[in-house]
């Protein structure tokens, strides 16, 4: 069956591919991106945690996550996304499903930490958009850009969505809702995902084989993980996705509570929520199309430094409009995260063993984005304000804005002929 719809297919099937990493994304950022600073003021208050204990659920989901990537980086280079995503999308529907009816902060924990083997790390970047650079090279940019963005259109479709169900329905009702974005979109579109162009003979891009042979000896020198895990590039790469790590999530699940408790209406907050992440989708976009003209750590370092010069604006702002300015500025510019960082392992590694080389990664640089949200809810639980943490925040921002340019394209010293 699979084999008669890629026949059929009238456009080149990496761009099927490309839609599989983007509704794995909506799917995941549902459950533990943007819409979950949705969640997080209703469930403290409803049952009586502190945020600093709900957001311990997230460094529990994320660090799990973190050390079940590696796994699925081999996995997704051996065999394919296929069978990653489809148990995701089963399990994944069912642990949001159970999440409605939690009760006990255990509970929560344990359920949402199953969620993060198989809501985040199953359809994360390793995993997706590991696929997708592996269909393209000469249009990879926009590829990685256009998969990506739809851990975005989650926060601007299930967010006001979200919130509007928890004003009239309370928050368990919005779990069920990602139990059945769960069951009946993700789990259909993960059956059609395929590990690599050649593996149904396609060629990266759509290309014809004529001219792949002249444009692609560069992509086609692939990198073992013993090799990168050697190589200095490497580690300053990981040294400033680690640092930008903090930041990312913490600004994602504290933004919301941030603008209410500074007086701001939860419509205006839910607003300003969806704007950002209108604009991280467009952002993607954007950086899509420029990572293919500019070398790619200038593009991170840009987008770390715009990153936290905005994070600035979100503590000091006084007034709603400023906030909306603060929502198109960080979200053009954090849309080029998960991009930048794509396509700079793709670029300087090779497509054979791109997963595996960002799994082995993983535990640090997703680590980091488990870490960053706690430190921030527990600044303040003891400060009763985020003031102190956005700043720190914005701060990291700058330190990997500087890392980044460190990551100079590496050098294959030696040849290697087995892993």
């Amino acid at each position: 069956m699979l084999s008669t719809i890629i026949k059929r297919t009238p456009f080149f099937y990496g761009w099927i591919i490309v839609a599989g990493a983007f509704f794995g994304a909506f799917a995941s950022g549902g459950i533990q991106g943007f819409t979950f600073s949705v969640f997080l003021k209703p469930m403290s208050d409803d049952l009586g945690w502190t945020r600093s204990a709900l957001t311990a659920g997230i460094a529990i989901n994320t660090l799990v996550a973190s050390f079940i990537a590696p796994i699925f980086g081999f996995i997704v280079d051996k065999y394919g996304p296929r069978p990653i995503m489809a148990v995701a999308a089963l399990v994944g529907g069912v642990a949001a499903g159970l999440l409605s009816n939690v009760t006990e902060l255990w509970q929560f924990y344990v359920i949402f930490a199953v969620a993060g083997i198989f809501g985040g790390a199953a359809l994360g970047e390793v995993v997706t958009q590991s696929t997708v650079v592996k269909w393209f090279v000469r249009l990879r940019g926009r590829a990685v850009a256009i998969g990506s963005m739809g851990g975005a259109a989650s926060g601007a479709v299930l967010a006001p969505v979200i919130t509007f169900m928890v004003a009239t329905s309370g928050w368990r009702s919005g779990w069920v809702l990602m139990a059945a974005i769960f069951f009946m979109l993700l789990f259909p579109i993960s059956l059609l995902m395929i590990r690599s162009p050649e593996d149904v003979g396609l060629t990266p891009d759509g290309d014809r084989r004529e001219a792949n042979s002249q444009n692609r000896s560069d992509d086609e020198v692939s990198w073992y993980l013993k090799e990168a895990l050697r190589d200095k590039t490497l580690w300053f790469l990981t040294a400033a996705l680690t640092v930008a790590g903090l930041c990312v999530s913490s600004v994602v699940v504290h933004e919301f509570s941030l603008i209410t408790d500074r007086g701001f209406s939860s419509t205006t907050a839910a607003a300003v929520l969806s704007t950002h992440a209108v604009m991280a989708s467009a952002g993607r976009l954007i950086w899509g199309f420029v990572v293919e003209k500019v070398k790619v750590r200038y593009a991170m370092s840009i987008v770390f430094l715009l990153c936290g010069l905005s994070v600035i604006m979100l503590v000091t702002v006084e007034n709603s409009p400023l906030l909306f300015v603060f929502a198109v500025i960080y979200g053009l510019s954090i849309g080029g995260y998960s991009v930048t960082t794509a396509v700079a392992f793709a670029n300087y590694y090779g497509r054979a063993n791109v997963g595996s080389i960002r799994g082995a990664v993983s535990p640090l640089v997703t680590g980091s984005v488990a870490v960053g949200p706690v430190l921030i809810a527990v600044g303040y639980d003891l400060q009763g304000n985020y003031t102190m943490g956005f700043f720190i925040l914005s701060l990291l921002y700058l330190i990997a804005s500087g890392l980044t340019l460190l990551a100079t394209p590496p050098q294959r010293v030696t040849t290697t002929t087995s892993a």
